[in-house]
């Protein structure tokens, strides 16, 4: 028994030696569940169960709606993310919710900006914020 084993282990750290091993690379984006981001005046929370997306202004007194936006990049044809929806939640009373698809190719993020509409997927000034890219 040990004369089998021996060689195996033998084999193995010849391997790992050589550099012949490699793991494989991590996934950029992970896959969708419910996530929820936020800013000082709202939240932006993406329902995988129907995909949809739901906008909230949580300072509806502060004259300033938030503005949502989903963006997309195929890694192919998109060169770069492309905003592909946009959502806004004003003063009225309850939140806003909206449907788009969110396919199982190429990442998808969203993001909440206070008082104006977000023009990058990673946008971080004036209070805006983003999620974690994702797919199906």
């Amino acid at each position: 028994m040990l004369k089998k084993i021996m060689p195996a282990a033998a084999v193995a750290a010849a391997v790992m030696s050589t550099g012949l091993v490699s793991a494989a690379p991590a996934s950029a984006a992970t896959a969708a569940a419910n996530m929820t981001i936020s800013t000082g005046s709202g939240t932006m929370q993406f329902i995988d169960d129907g995909d949809v997306f739901k906008i909230c202004d949580t300072a509806p007194n502060d004259g300033s709606p938030v503005f949502g936006a989903v963006f997309y990049n195929s890694y192919w044809d998109t060169s770069g993310h492309k905003r592909v929806m946009t959502i806004l939640d004003s003063s009225d009373s309850g939140c806003n919710k909206k449907g788009y698809n969110i396919g199982n190719s190429g990442v998808y993020t969203f993001v909440i900006c206070p008082g104006e509409w977000p023009t990058s997927a990673y946008q971080n000034s004036r209070g805006c914020t983003h999620s974690r890219e994702f797919n199906e």
